[in-house]
């Protein structure tokens, strides 16, 4: 994600953004800690089928949504994450089931109630005026109207603003949506186009992901840009840009190809069935790495492209457990887009770090929260947690040599591609790559407040 500040990922300054706790790693814990009211660990979504009806005029959205999962303990009742829209319907394998709404969930008591260990399906219907969700920092994301349709991200929780589901990075699932507009919008998700239908007067686009996603990379983005079917090599790309945006993106559009082959080839082969970018003007202001196609509430340059890329493998792909290990997300791919400069003429890495250490201690803002350690949910998108994380990275590169980091980025998209990871399992694996213990290396720099 390229949060608020498009400058930040070119990181020449940076911002004095203070917080934190201080301390070492950050202490296990069983749950959330930053949303612990997102999500339900008493089952594990496997498929959402998602039919999305949406009227710009009025804003109003109609959704169907059938939940496949299994449950991971008995189900007496259990909840999913839902905010603002009115509920019209539930059932639980077809039976109509008892249903409350509470705080941002749709609380649900089925008939029969699923064993665990057991496959069951939601069904829910639900209608409304979906809106934007404020996270802790003051920034926002989930349903944006636009002047042409709307643009719905989820980073952190936002997505519950139009999706009923198991609001939580951990829980993935595989997704199939359909979005029915009228003639003349075009409507895009993740994942291939499957269809684009005329159904009783209107559009039905039908997009499917089926490798595993979690909630808040999905994307909804409805409006009259131009949609540009692609490929690279074998991998199809389709690409929906606001006319307003074209000219000033398409430059850095039209490197996606060379940026996927290029990350492909040190990372590993690109982790999904499509690829593609959706550039619209929104009032999000950032960018976001939705699986498959990021979007650009800007025209983006190349080394934003770069950065969102970068998290198909680092964020999507290797997902997190939970997001105190955002630094997994945002310092890998913040380095990423200075190890590409690197390779295509630009300043070196080296010299990008050597730049920013050169800030003194007293910058606490610069250096706080460590970014291994954000502390409290508002830090999450910290200057620290891009910046420090990348530094962090640079700094390892220094410790072990170029082809050991690399080694580590790359096993780490590999081994566990299309699952999570935390930063202890990271720790452990440069330990094992690079034959060193460097536990010290990474308290310093990634859990110890102040200049590393």
């Amino acid at each position: 994600m390229s949060r608020s500040s498009r400058f930040l990922l070119t990181l020449g300054a940076a911002v004095a953004l203070a917080g934190g706790t201080a301390g070492a790693a950050a202490p296990e814990q069983p749950s959330e800690p930053f949303f612990p009211r997102s999500g339900n660990r008493g089952y594990d979504v496997k498929h959402y089928t998602v039919s999305l009806g949406y009227q710009p005029r009025s804003g109003m959205l109609t959704v169907r949504d059938t939940v496949e999962a299994r449950a991971t303990s008995g189900l007496r009742k259990f909840s999913l994450d839902l905010d603002g829209l009115k509920v019209t319907s539930v059932s639980v394998d077809g039976e109509a089931a008892e249903y409350g709404r509470g705080r941002g969930k749709v609380k649900v008591v089925p008939v029969t109630p699923p064993a665990k260990g057991e496959a069951f399906t939601v069904e829910l219907r639900y209608q409304g005026v979906p809106r934007k969700v404020t996270d802790p920092d003051g920034s926002t994301e989930g349903w944006y109207r636009t002047d042409d349709g709307a643009v719905a991200v989820g980073e952190p929780v936002g997505t519950a603003a139009w999706l009923a589901c198991n609001n939580a990075p951990r829980d993935k699932a595989s997704f199939d949506i359909q979005i029915s507009v009228r003639a003349g919008v075009k409507a895009v998700s993740n994942g291939r186009l499957l269809s684009r239908r005329n159904v009783d007067g209107r559009v039905r686009w039908s997009w499917s992901e089926p490798e595993p996603m979690a909630t808040y990379l999905a994307l909804v983005d409805i409006g009259k840009g131009k949609l540009v079917q692609g490929r690279v090599g074998k991998l199809p790309t389709w690409t929906l840009v606001d006319p307003r945006l074209a000219q000033a993106s398409r430059a850095a559009i039209d490197s996606l190809p060379a940026i996927i082959r290029w990350e492909s080839h040190i990372y590993g082969p690109y982790p999904f069935a499509a690829a593609g970018s959706a550039v619209d003007v929104a009032d999000l202001e950032y960018a976001l790495e939705t699986q498959t196609r990021p979007i650009y509430a800007f025209a983006p340059d190349r080394t934003t492209v770069v950065h969102e890329t970068a998290h198909q493998w680092f964020g999507d792909s290797v997902s997190l457990e939970r997001w105190p290990n955002i630094w997994l997300n945002e310092g890998l791919a913040t380095w990423t887009q200075w190890y590409f400069a690197e390779q295509h003429g630009g300043r070196t890495a080296q010299q990008v770090f050597a730049e920013l250490y050169r800030r003194p201690a007293s910058a606490a803002g610069f250096w706080n929260p460590p970014s291994g350690h954000p502390g409290q949910a508002k830090n999450l998108f910290a200057v620290s947690t891009y910046v420090r994380g990348a530094m962090t990275l640079q700094a390892l590169r220094g410790e072990i040599g170029t082809h050991d980091l690399l080694r580590i980025l790359r096993t780490w998209a590999t081994e566990r591609r299309y699952g999570h990871g935390d930063i202890e399992e990271f720790i452990a694996l440069a330990d094992r790559v690079s034959g060193k213990h460097l536990r010290g290396f990474f308290d310093r720099w990634l859990f110890q407040r102040g200049k590393p």
